[in-house]
């Protein structure tokens, strides 16, 4: 059950990072990322986290923007001059999808994440397909939905790991992990 505590989205007793943190992260991590690309890559990382996980990994809202995802209250402070950042990393499980994100998508640039933002069901479920652009919050169950898509690549990971026979259950490997066991299977 998710609730809102100190201005952050919360399942009980289980702490989730601040949006201030996992930008920290991400930006310890690409040092020269713009606004626009870190905002692109804060929306994977809740998507990622929300699918993974079944919380959000960090409790502000992301709204669908003209130019793509925007976290508006990391978004207005840092208008202002305030940047934030914080010192304390975030929890594993959110630093985990951060690796993630960032082998997946971060070297794409911000016009590059905002046409594939714009191409994607929770922005475009949330702006009507583009005809209603005007900070419309995209939902955690939408972004959900849309990160537990499954995709060709990890069918075949998952078809793979159940014909070794394994009771195991499957869990995402560490990022890397997938395409080298891809790579494996279609060598053989």
């Amino acid at each position: 059950m998710l609730r809102r505590m100190e201005g952050e989205w919360r399942m009980a007793g289980t702490p989730t990072a601040s949006t201030r943190r996992t930008a920290t992260e991400i930006r310890r991590r690409r040092p020269r990322i713009g606004k626009a690309r870190l905002h692109k890559l804060l929306y994977y990382v809740q998507g990622y986290h929300l699918a993974w996980n079944g919380r959000p990994a960090f409790g502000d809202r992301i709204e669908a923007w003209e130019m793509g995802p925007v976290v508006p209250a990391l978004w207005h402070a840092e208008k202002r001059g305030r940047v934030l950042s914080d010192s304390e990393e975030p929890p594993e499980a959110v630093r985990n999808v951060i690796t993630y994100v960032l082998r997946r998508v971060g070297d794409r640039t911000g016009p590059q994440l905002i046409s594939a933002t714009h191409a994607e069901a929770p922005w475009r479920d949330a702006t009507n397909g583009g005809q209603l652009i005007a900070n419309q919050v995209i939902s955690h169950e939408s972004l959900s939905e849309f990160f537990s898509i499954e995709s060709p690549d990890l069918k075949l990971v998952r078809e793979a790991v159940r014909a070794n026979g394994s009771d195991e259950p499957f869990e995402p490997d560490p990022p890397g992990l997938r395409e080298a066991l891809r790579a494996e299977l279609l060598s053989k």
